[in-house]
């Protein structure tokens, strides 16, 4: 049997030198070494790039094959977005035939929704060539735009999205979401429950990274840990959504307390950045709390395993009751962290497997009586924590066995299409 072709479209993939979104690149590699040939498929222009619009054409990323479609640039979320998004689409019917001959017939079309615009074309393409028409969800559309964008139902854009939504749900011969509570939402929306499954996002446990780092971060979470404290990261996005004022406020109120071992680096970047940083100044934290702008991807490793504690927080959303799968959070635990989880979702994988303790977001009392708990804590207990959590997420979100659920899909039977 022939070595199956997997054709990932994500119109915002990322991987070495591309953009930080590095799912389809690791999916890949795993592939690949399961003897699969995968084909990254995005757009030669998305926000989430290094550089947006430096790649066009055919590119080889460390080995796997990237097809950057001609997509226009542009800004913010305005129409520009959506002529890009437009563009992708139609890039991908008017050059499928050449990827076929350059890469070979895909077996397997996935689609990722960020947004699922893509999704249409992309059923037609796997349809034309007899391949598994797959829909990657990482997002619900339109909820996203409802419950956290505030947008009217009666939208257009809603519609529209609403109708594609279960189209795929329909049409796809198979599901995967990257949440783990979706399961009756789409069922409700005209998926066969057999068609469901759960891949969520996961870590790289290959990769060399880079051991040490010349970056101020992890020199201040080195000189901290050396003076006997307790050292809290984060690190992350800093934007609305993540809540990190949550942390600051608990270190605050700490600090009211007389509770001086515990100290906090956050490294991040956001349109929170400044106020954050300005809120650590104004309370007169700057000496249990540093703030620094993200450190390259290679480096963050070196800088985890000078802490002791990985904080990780979301602003509470009626979302969340699908779950998260929060890529931060398995870097915690692939680093043996004990993590602070304030987060109120459909799925808690800290308590799953006792690798720390959990709190719900924004309950400032509650983060920093944590947060004194895992101070006074005896080293080992942490530590303990710390492994639970490393064995955890070695066995259910490596790319590698990520990688083989997809493959799995191969053998599911094809839906009759008309």
């Amino acid at each position: 049997m022939s070595a199956p072709n997997i054709w990932y479209i994500h119109p915002y993939a990322g991987g070495p030198g591309v953009g930080r979104y590095s799912r389809p690149y690791e999916l890949s590699r795993a592939w690949q070494q399961q003897g699969a040939n995968p084909l990254v498929i995005t757009a030669s222009f998305h926000h989430l790039m290094d550089s947006p619009g430096s790649l066009r054409g055919c590119h080889d990323i460390e080995g796997v094959p990237y097809e950057f479609l001609q997509t226009p640039g542009y800004a913010g979320n305005r129409v520009g977005r959506i002529l890009n998004m437009a563009s992708l689409v139609a890039s991908l019917l008017f050059h499928a035939d050449r990827l076929a001959r350059r890469y070979g017939r895909p077996s397997m079309v996935v689609a990722s929704s960020p947004h699922p615009y893509v999704f249409a074309t992309s059923h037609r393409v796997a349809h034309r060539f007899g391949a598994r028409s797959v829909f990657e969800v990482r997002d619900l559309w339109p909820l996203s735009l409802t419950e956290l964008a505030g947008v009217q139902p009666g939208h257009p854009l809603v519609r529209i999205t609403d109708k594609l939504e279960r189209y795929a749900y329909k049409r796809a011969d198979a599901v995967v979401s990257l949440l783990p509570e979706t399961l009756s939402h789409m069922v409700e929306r005209g998926l066969e429950p057999e068609r469901w499954r759960y891949i969520p996002n996961g870590v790289d446990t290959h990769v060399q990274y880079l051991e040490r780092s010349s970056s101020e971060a992890l020199t201040q979470a080195l000189q901290w840990r050396a003076s006997g404290r307790l050292v809290v990261v984060y690190a992350g996005a800093l934007g609305a959504p993540n809540h990190v004022e949550s942390l600051i406020e608990a270190m605050d109120l700490l600090r009211r307390q007389g509770e001086q071992r515990v100290v906090a680096v956050i490294v991040g970047r956001g349109e929170r950045s400044s106020t954050i940083a300005a809120t650590v100044a104004m309370k007169g934290l700057t000496d249990r709390v540093a703030i620094f702008d993200q450190i390259p991807k290679q480096e963050i490793p070196a800088l985890l395993k000078a802490c002791q504690v990985g904080y990780i927080s979301l602003r509470p959303e009626p979302l969340f009751r699908f779950g998260v799968s929060p890529n931060k959070l398995f870097d915690y635990m692939l680093a043996q962290l004990p993590v602070l989880f304030a987060i109120d979702a459909g799925n808690n994988p800290v308590a799953e497997c006792d690798a720390g303790f959990s709190v719900y977001p924004g309950d400032t009392p509650k983060i920093a009586d944590a947060l004194a708990r895992l101070a006074e804590m005896p080293m080992n207990e942490r530590v303990a924590m710390g492994r639970r959590g490393h064995a955890y997420v070695f066995a259910r979100h490596s790319y590698d066995a990520l990688a083989g659920h997809y493959l799995e899909l191969l053998d599911m039977p094809p839906r009759e299409r008309p």
